[in-house]
Parts: C-alpha cells; sequence; structure tokens
C-alpha cells in the first residue's frame, strides 16, 4: 500500500474500464464488486463500499470515482441511488487526497431524476469538502463495452434485452421516436478526463456529442443489423408524441467539452458488437 498514489473507485463499468487502461498501474489500486473483464492490472481488489471500510490508504495523491448502483428500472428510487452519496461520504472522511475526479451525470439536469437528485447530492459534499482540487464530470450518453450480462436500462441496451435476450417479437418505449441524444465514445471520454486530471485545478464541466441521433434512426439501425443476423422482424412502437432532447448543447451555464465523435457510427460499432 505504500506506492499507491491513485485509487479508482468502480473500475469494471464502461468508463471505469477505459480510465483504468489509462492510469499507471504500479501506483494504482483498482477497485470494484467484480473483476473487469479484459483489463489486465496486477493491483486489483474486490471491494465492497456497503460493507466497513478497511485495508485502504490513509492518504493519496488522486482519486477516481465511479461507483454508483446498477442503472437499471428496478434502482430507479432515490432509495437506490442515495446509496452512492453514502458510499462518497466514506471514501471522503476515511482516506485523505488532494485530488477527487468524480463522475456525475447529465440527469442532474432532469426534474426529480432519482439519479440526478443524488448525484447533486453528492458534488455537494464534494464541494463542501476540504480536498484542494475537485474535478466533476457530467457526461451526456458515453457508450463503452461492458459485461454483456449487466447492461444497463438506457435505450439501445434496451433494444439488446427486449429483443436479443428475451426474444420478444414487439414491444412499446416510453418516450417518443423522436427524441434525441448525442453519443460519444467511453475510451475518448476517458482519454479527456486523465488528461484534465493532471492539471492542478477544479471546475465543473459537462461532456457530450453535438452531433445528434434520434430514437427512430438508433431503431432503424438495430433493425437492418438484427434482420441481417437473426432473419426476424420485430416490432418497436412509442407510447410518447412529445420528444424530449437530452444533448449536451442545450445546456450554457456549465462550460462543455465537445466529443466530436459521429454518433451514428458509435451506435452501429455498438449494436454489431452486441448482436
Amino acid at each position: 500500500m505504500k506506492n499507491i498514489k491513485y485509487l479508482v473507485f468502480g473500475c469494471s463499468g464502461s468508463i471505469g474500464l477505459q480510465i483504468s487502461k489509462k492510469i499507471n498501474n504500479k501506483n494504482t489500486l483498482f477497485l470494484s464488486r467484480t473483476k473487469p473483464k479484459n483489463l489486465n492490472i496486477s493491483n486489483w481488489k474486490r471491494f465492497d463500499l456497503k460493507k466497513k471500510i478497511t485495508k485502504l490508504p490513509e492518504k493519496v495523491e488522486k482519486i477516481y470515482f465511479l461507483a454508483s448502483p446498477y442503472y437499471v428500472i428496478k434502482n430507479f428510487n432515490k432509495k437506490k441511488f442515495y446509496y452512492e452519496y453514502i458510499w462518497l461520504k466514506k471514501i471522503i472522511n476515511n482516506v485523505q487526497t488532494k485530488s477527487f475526479i468524480y463522475f456525475s451525470s447529465s440527469s442532474v439536469y432532469l426534474k426529480n431524476h432519482p439519479l440526478g437528485h443524488t448525484k447533486l447530492l453528492c458534488e455537494k459534499l464534494l464541494l463542501n469538502s476540504k480536498i484542494e482540487f475537485i474535478q466533476i464530470w457530467r457526461p451526456f450518453n458515453i457508450i463503452g463495452f461492458p459485461n454483456y450480462k449487466n447492461l444497463s436500462d438506457h435505450f439501445h441496451n434496451l433494444l439488446i434485452k427486449n429483443f436479443i435476450k428475451q426474444k420478444k417479437k414487439s414491444h412499446e418505449f416510453l418516450g417518443s421516436e423522436n427524441d434525441r441524444r448525442g453519443y460519444s465514445t467511453a475510451k475518448k471520454f476517458a482519454e479527456k478526463v486523465i488528461g484534465f486530471s493532471k492539471k492542478k485545478t477544479s471546475f465543473i464541466y459537462n461532456y457530450g456529442n453535438t452531433d445528434t441521433i434520434n430514437i427512430k434512426q438508433i431503431v432503424l439501425i438495430f433493425l437492418k443489423l438484427f434482420n441481417k443476423k437473426y432473419k426476424k422482424s420485430i416490432k418497436v412502437t412509442f407510447k410518447n408524441k412529445r420528444k424530449n432532447v437530452n444533448i449536451v448543447n442545450t445546456i450554457k451555464k456549465i462550460k462543455t467539452i465537445k466529443s466530436n465523435e459521429n454518433s451514428k457510427n458509435i451506435l452501429k460499432n455498438y449494436f454489431v458488437k452486441l448482436i
């Protein structure tokens, strides 16, 4: 533990995997509930933040905090997501650090969103702490390649869950086919985070893509690949006609770091890999 300079909590998720690949392995302790796949690291430790914190360094240079309850429908209440606030408080009270990199969410901009509510509490907790440098990222629609068994309930994964895992022939989704999203890769986001984490500065930044795609286009990309693979037809419908625009360029008060990637290509590559 003497040589540990950095801690990465939640290294097994989509963003956590990419962050971990870009950090000095010898000086970092990687922590998560499940062992990361496709990640060659020596200093990994199974760690459950629900339990009492033991065997962690008392002082490190930098902490990356990505630990959060799974983003799935069954967790969609304030009580479930509030665990993250409790976990974060434990770390702040038990480990001293000069720099803290926290991964918040674009859900902070949504009214009465259970995850957004907790993320704002976590941000406030950090900002009121005595940590010298605090970097808070609010990412929009980041896509990586997680464990196929533990997909989130974001729309692009619901297509996989409903039509490939559950083998449904039709499904009606919440929202509108005209909802718009701008997608970015976890890999490029991680590169930007690591670059900024080397700076001795504090900030709250949005991260996202202004190159957008609507839900109908996402469905068409999925259907084309699905039909090619399974030779089957499926039906996708939506409950709402009123569109919801969740894209980074609608937020003006917080500085935005843009990914400038191609959303269509990102979704296509993602579906090709999982289908």
